[in-house]
């Protein structure tokens, strides 16, 4: 008996395009997988800036407050803004000493809280306007003397200039115009 010839090619060109099939078959399932990890990783990516989205929506409003309340404490405290409202005529100089820095003090306690929303660079430029304000009026009233109108010592703050809190204030200003 002579073997078939016909029938073993046949079955080895079967085999072969069985073989060929079935490697096209896991080289599909690769490429699938593959990509089924490529939009994995893609979808992650676009939940994360989601996140990202929905926080800067909670965060930016409060940046923008913080922003706005600090340059309302410098504006306030700013010398003749801040004797206007502390002075008040007959005031003895102790206690118009005292309120002054109390206030100054107080309105920046008031706002502490607000530094986590702000750069380093203008919260720096704030914390140093305050001290120097503190520091000017200390300075002043420790050049007056006892018998001086406390009316002379008000008319002396407020002809001061202060360049600390409106070099704080440019500052302010300039970072929150990065910040948009």
């Amino acid at each position: 008996m002579r073997p078939n010839y016909n029938v073993m090619n046949n079955n080895l060109i079967l085999l072969i395009l069985m073989s060929a099939g079935l490697l096209l078959m896991v080289f599909a399932v690769m490429i699938l997988l593959r990509l089924s990890k490529m939009k994995d990783a893609e979808l992650r990516n676009i939940g994360k800036m989601e996140l990202k989205v929905q926080a800067l929506k909670i965060i930016m409003p409060l940046k923008v407050q913080a922003y706005e309340r600090f340059l309302l404490y410098l504006e306030r405290v700013q010398l003749p803004q801040l004797v206007k409202r502390v002075y008040v005529p007959g005031i003895e100089k102790g206690a118009f000493h005292l309120q002054l820095l109390q206030n100054v003090r107080e309105e920046f306690e008031h706002n502490l809280a607000q530094q986590l929303y702000v750069s380093n660079t203008t919260w720096n430029a704030v914390v140093n306007a305050k001290e120097e304000l503190v520091n000017q009026i200390n300075t002043t009233f420790e050049q007056l003397k006892d018998e001086e109108d406390v009316s002379i010592l008000a008319q002396s703050l407020v002809a001061l200039p202060n360049p600390v809190v409106e070099q704080a204030i440019a500052i302010l200003k300039r970072d929150f115009e990065r910040l948009l």
